[in-house]
Formats: structure tokens, sequence, C-alpha cells
């Protein structure tokens, strides 16, 4: 846990560092980075004094309800035909928004012609009172012009320039101006005089087609809800003048509100005309409607409904009953009969049992009182007494005369009952078709009672029509006209200046990265540390300046100087301290790396300290040491000595070419057909172990190590090889030549010279170098940098 809490620190401080270079590599660049916020600052100032401000006016208008269609309320429970009552704001937007109501707003407030004052710099838009003229058009309406500059002259006069044709005159107000296929007059304006500020002054004005005009005010004007459940409108727009934008917009609602009343006055007037002619027609079909139901209550013998169904029930009732009396009386007749078949002579009949006929009643009656009397009689008489024999023939004949009036009743009932029987299904007949009847008058009825009322609802409807026709209402209520706000939309200061301050520092730092990003090149000693962790840096040359010499001097304190110096001091902790002489190879990845630069000046430097130096050329292919110590490039060098066995060593030295330093030299010489094969051989070995019995530190100056193997095939007499590595000249995939070559052995004890570090940038040289330091306090430091 506790090493896993090391590394996460470690970690978190590579972050930082990592950071904290990346912050460093873009801020060396620092004097971009200010120049280049003075240029956007500079601009975007420059930018909000001359940009024409542009502001919003915003006007709210709230849409009134309308109760479009034919409202058809005089009806019970009815609704409008057409009910439009709800407000469809998004339909209403979309008016506003109209290319109609946008060429009405123009042509009534001229917005074809469009005025500029001309400023310092930058022409402004200016509207109505602003204006000291107006321009009379005889053209196209869907003609645009081309811009015109005019300048008052004086009360009558003023003169006209367009500067593309370069057409220009000098013309009165009044005048008559053509140009090209159009013309127009410049008129003062009414009931104005010129003002002396207006006078000399440029002013620039255009036509624009109307077509144009239009497009372009609906694409300005902006129609949205306030709230979702609001029924009001917000209506805005951009623009450079406020009294024109105002002006616009409340002429936007008038035009609105207008058109509304426009089309609520043709609903009414075409309201009114329907009216009249449904009238015409409903009066037909109700005077049709009224003769038929007259028609039908006469030929069904019907007053009204219900009393022609009382009247039914009642005789129904009536029929019923007489029925049931007429039966009844057939039933005691039938049972009369029966008893008379049955009964012996003289004996009592049944009397006064419901028998309505009063005559056999009377026979029945005047036969039982005979009866009795008979009875009476024969208490003190016989059967053979006159009396008795008389009252007996007075029976028998009253008897058959009961029974011939029970025939004649019961003949009647019969017939009184077959006749009731014909009435009573006549009345049922009639009662079961009544609901036929009824409905067919109802139907009729109710086609009266619609026609009538909507013949009254369209006399109504007339008068309402012709009386909203006359007197309008408005379709809209202006809650806020249209009102500017002080503040412009556009250029926004604040924000034009904050965005230019960090397009200032992006824009550069864009560029860095991009820079950085394509830049192939070394650039820094950290990513030689990155690539190459293993292999340590013995020195960082700075890049000379172009008057600069390329060859140190004695006692000298400048940056090139001491880093020599640093790489000497740094050359002790890669095993020169030994005794005996040290070796010490420069080379390079291939040419311009300042290979030969630093052989020189280090081997100028080692023979500062009292000690013996030899510097010996063997890039046999592309020498360039004699131009650095200025000496004869044909003097005979190595490459003498590596073909001539006959050549010593000292035939070859060069004694202190460079005064005040204890530098012996020994050059390539002339450039042999194989140096390779020469290099390979047992003399240049022989060569190496001579001149170390006589020299201290032997720099030798080899070939690049991509293009030939000749520094490779002599590697193994050095004590160090010191690989140069050039700022922003050597490609960074080069590096992986040689961590091959370390990782492989074939190159020992490498270190390496990071050579044309800047001294500004971001990449600067920045060890401090010509303060006035002693060597040996820059040594130190610098020891502790190297190990670090």
């Amino acid at each position: 846990m506790e090493n896993q809490s090391q590394n996460t620190q470690q970690l978190e401080r590579n972050d930082a560092e990592d950071i904290k270079k990346i912050l460093i590599k873009y801020l060396r660049y620092w004097p971009v980075f200010i120049l280049s916020a003075i240029i956007f600052i500079t601009s975007a100032f420059i930018y909000l004094r001359y940009t024409p401000n542009v502001y919003q006016t915003n006007a709210k208008i709230k849409v009134l309800k309308d109760q479009g269609g034919i409202d058809m309320t005089g009806f019970q429970g009815s609704s409008p035909l057409i009910d439009l009552s709800k407000v469809n704001l998004d339909n209403e937007a979309e008016i506003l928004k109209s290319r109609r109501l946008a060429e009405n707003v123009i042509q009534n407030l001229g917005l074809q012609t469009a005025f500029y004052s001309q400023g310092t710099i930058k022409s402004f838009l200016i509207w109505d009172e602003e204006t000291p003229f107006e321009i009379i058009w005889n053209l196209d309406t869907n003609k645009s012009t081309p811009q015109f500059e005019l300048t008052i002259l004086n009360d009558t006069e003023f003169k006209i320039f367009e500067p593309e044709s370069d057409f220009k005159g000098t013309f009165q107000f009044g005048d008559l101006i053509e140009f090209e296929d159009y013309s127009f007059r410049v008129l003062t304006k009414e009931n104005r005089d010129l003002e002396e500020t207006s006078k000399e002054k440029l002013f620039k004005f255009s036509h624009t087609g109307l077509d144009r005009a239009v497009s372009a005010l609906s694409a300005k004007v902006n129609v949205e809800n306030v709230g979702e459940r609001s029924e009001i409108l917000r209506v805005s727009m951009n623009g450079e003048n406020k009294n024109r934008n105002e002006a616009i917009i409340n002429n936007l609602i008038f035009q609105f509100n207008k058109d509304g009343v426009d089309d609520n006055r043709k609903i009414a007037e075409q309201t009114e005309d329907f009216a009249l002619e449904r009238l015409e027609f409903l009066y037909e079909e109700l005077d049709t409607v009224e003769t038929n139901l007259v028609d039908f209550k006469k030929g069904s013998n019907i007053v009204t409904i219900e009393a022609t169904a009382t009247e039914l029930f009642t005789k129904n009732t009536e029929a019923e009953a007489e029925a049931f009396r007429v039966e009844n009386q057939l039933l005691l007749v039938e049972a009369l009969k029966e008893r008379l078949d049955k009964m012996n002579d003289f004996e009592l009949l049944p009397a006064n049992f419901g028998l309505d006929d009063g005559e056999l009643n009377a026979g029945l009656e005047k036969y039982n009182d005979l009866v009795l009397k008979r009875q009476r009689i024969l208490v003190s008489s016989t059967e053979q007494s006159m009396v008795i024999q008389e009252i007996n023939k007075t029976l028998l004949n009253l008897k058959q005369s009961i029974l011939r009036s029970i025939d004649a009743y019961q003949t009647g009932l019969e017939i009184s009952k077959r006749r009731i029987d014909r009435k009573e299904s006549e009345t049922r007949s009639n009662i079961n078709v009544l609901p036929e009847k009824e409905k067919r008058i109802r139907e009729i009825t109710r086609q009266q009672l619609v026609k009538e009322r909507l013949y009254v609802f369209l006399l109504q409807k007339r008068e309402e029509a012709a009386l909203s026709s006359a007197v309008m209402s408005d379709i809209a209520k202006v809650v806020d006209y249209a009102y500017t706000n002080p503040t412009p939309v556009s250029p926004k200061s604040q924000i034009v200046l904050l965005g230019s301050f960090l397009l200032s520092l992006i824009l550069p730092f864009g560029v860095l990265y991009i820079k950085f990003l394509l830049n192939t090149k070394i650039n820094d000693k950290d990513e030689i540390k990155s690539f190459l962790p293993n292999i340590p840096i013995a020195g960082e040359i700075p890049l000379l300046n172009k008057n600069q010499e390329n060859l140190i001097r004695k006692n000298s304190t400048d940056s090139l100087a001491e880093s020599f110096r640093i790489l000497r001091t740094n050359l002790n902790f890669m095993g020169l301290n030994n005794e005996g002489s040290k070796v010490i190879f420069v080379t390079s990845t291939m040419k311009g790396e300042g290979k030969t630069f630093a052989s020189v000046n280090l081997a100028a430097t080692i023979s500062t300290t009292r000690s013996k130096c030899l510097l010996i050329g063997a890039d046999l292919r592309n020498p360039q040491i004699h131009s650095f110590l200025n000496v004869n490039k044909n003097r005979a060098g190595l490459s003498k000595y590596l073909y001539d066995e006959n050549t010593t060593i000292e035939e070859l030295i060069i004694h202190k070419p460079l005064k005040d330093f204890n530098l012996d030299v020994v050059l390539s010489g002339d450039i042999p057909p194989n140096p390779s094969e020469l290099l390979v051989g047992n003399r240049f070995e022989e060569f190496i172990k001579e001149v170390e019995k006589e020299y201290d530190y032997i720099i030798v100056d080899t070939a690049p190590t991509i293009l030939v193997t000749d520094t490779l095939l002599i590697s193994k007499y050095a004590d160090i090889t010191l690989y140069t590595i050039r700022a922003n000249y050597t490609d960074i995939q080069l590096l992986e030549h040689l961590k091959e070559i370390s990782d492989s052995k074939k190159l020992l004890n490498i270190g390496i010279i990071f050579n044309g570090v800047q001294n500004s940038g971001a990449y600067a040289y920045n060890y401090g170098y010509g303060y006035g330091y002693q060597t040996d306090t820059m040594a130190k430091r610098n020891r502790l940098k190297f190990w670090q």
C-alpha cells in the first residue's frame, strides 16, 4: 500500500511537471500572445466604434376571440355552426409574418426607398424626419436601383452622383432626373426648410424591388407566443434605426388589425347576403309545410291528436259497455227461453231479473198475475170451471205471446251486437293508425317549427350582419406599442471585447499547437530523455548568433564557452577520470548536426586545462576541421597514414594551430576511394596507440553513422562516444537509429551532445551563462543538473 501511494504521488508529480512544461513551452512565445491581444482588441474597438448599432424593438398584442361563422345559439342547446372562438396563435403569427401584410407595410411606409447619412467612415440608416428630402420614383415596383449619392448645395439645388456608372450632375429640387430606363424627382418635404446641418452633407439613397423588400422585411420580423396559455403575441424586429423599427411594427399591427377587420366585414356582408337568400327560400318552404299540415288534418279528419285520441277512446269505451250489456241481455233471454221450454203450463215465470225490454217484462208480469189469480181461484173451484178454463186459455195465449216477444227481443239484441262489433272494430282501427298519423303530424310540425325558427333566426342575423358591417370592432388589442430597448443587441461590446481577447489567445495557441504538432524535429532535451532514457545528455550547446564566431576563445565567459566547459566537466562522470589517455569519439546521425563544430570546440576547451589534446579528423568522406582552423585542407592527414606505411605520425601533426590553446591537430587528408577498408585495417589501431602515448585527451571527429559504417568499425577504440544531435534539425525518428546502436552495443559509453539549443523561444537555452559565474561553480551546479 505504501509503495502504491508513493507511485501515485510520483505520477501526480510527473503530471504536474508535464503540465508545467507545456505551459512554459507556450509562454516562451509570450510576445506573440501580447501582440495578438493588442491587434485583436484594437480591431474590436475599431469595430465597435464604426459598426452601426442594431436595436431590438418589441410590441405585444392580444388577439381577441372571434365568434366566427354563423352563430346558431338562437336554438336551444345548439352551438355555433362553425366555431372559431378558440384563438390559434400559430395561425395569427403566420399572418403577421405573411408577405401580404409585409407588402402593405412597405407600400404604406415607403420602405422601398432607403436613406443613409454618410459618417466619417460608415453610412447610417436614417428615417422620416431625419431625411430632409423625399424621392418620387417613376419605375417598375420590382426594379432595384443602384445607390445614389446626394449633396444639398442650398435651398434649391443639389448635386447627385452614381459611382457605378459615373453619372453625376447638379439639379434643382423638383427636376426630373432620368437615369437608364427609369426616372425620379427629388423633392423637399412639405412645410420643412432645409437645415444648415443638411447642407454640404452627403446622403445616399436607393430603391429596392418590392419582392426583395418584402423578403427582407419578412425575415426580420419575429412573432412568438408570450406563454403557452397566453393569448398574447410578441412582435419584434432588429434594425439600425429605432424610429424606423417602431414605425414598421406599429404599422404591421395596424395592417394586421385592418386585415382582420376587413375579413370580418366581408364575413358580415357574406352572412347578410346568405341570410337574404335563405330567407327567400325558407319562406317558400315554410308555406309548403303549413299547407301540407292543413291538407293532412283535413284528410285524416283530425283537429288535434289529443282531442281525436280522447274521442276515439271514449267511443271505444262506450261500445265495449254497450256490447257487454247486449251480451248480458242475450244470456238472460236465452236463459228465460230455456226456462219457458222446460217449465210446465201455468207455472210462475222469473220476472225482474234484468231484461231491458219493457214489453216483455210487462208480458211476464201479466202472465205471473194470471197464474197467481188462477191459483187463488182453484182454491175454491175446480179445473173444469169456466173461469179456470178461460184463464187457462188466456195463459196459453199469453205464453205464446211472451215467446214471440222473447224471439223478437233476441233478434234485436243480435242485430245490436253485430252493429256494436262493427263500431268497436272501426274505433280500434282508428286507434291503431293514430300513432302513424301522430308521427306524420309531428314530422310536419317539426319541419314547420325548424323552418319557423330558422326563418326568425335569419331575420335576426340579417340585421346583426348589417349592423356588424356598419360598425366593426378590432380583432387585436395592443398591449404594448412598439418600444425599442436603448441597449443595442448588436454589436455587444462586452461579448466582442471578450471574444476578441479569447480569440487573441486561441489563435496563436492554435498556430503554435499546429506548429508543434507538425514539427517532427527534436526541439528540447526532454524529447531525447523520453525516447532514450538510458543515454545521458553530456552537454547542451547553444545556437550561435549570426555574427558570433563558431570557435571559442580562451577565458571567454559567453554561453558557448560555458556550455563546452560543462561538457568537459560532465565527461568526468562518464569514466574519463581514470589515469591514461582518454579517447573521445564525436559522431552524429547525419551531416549538418555539428559534430565537427563540437569536436573542435571540445578539444579547444579540454586543452585549456593544461592537458595535451589531439584533435583527429577521422571523417574521411567529408572532412571539415580545416574550415574551423583556417589551415590548408590539402595537407597530408590520417588517410595518408592509413594507406602509406612509410608515413609517420609526426609528419601529420599540426602543432598548435590555435594560439592560446595546447591543441594539436591531425587532419583527415585526401579523400580516399575506400575509407571503410582503410579504417578497418591495423594502421588505425596503431595510430591510436601511438598518439595515446603522447596526449592526455584524443578527440576523434568521425563520420555520421546512418549512411556509412566508418564510425562503427572503429568504435571499439573509444572510451566515450559523444553523439551529436542538433535542435530543430535532427528528425525525432532518427532517435530510433541511435537507440538501435545503443541497444546492440555498436557504440560504447554513449553520451549525447544536444547542439543548437535556442537562446529564446519555446526551447530556449536558459542556463544563465554570461553572468560572471566561476567555471568551477557552474560546473558544480551543472554536475548536479546532469545527474538529475
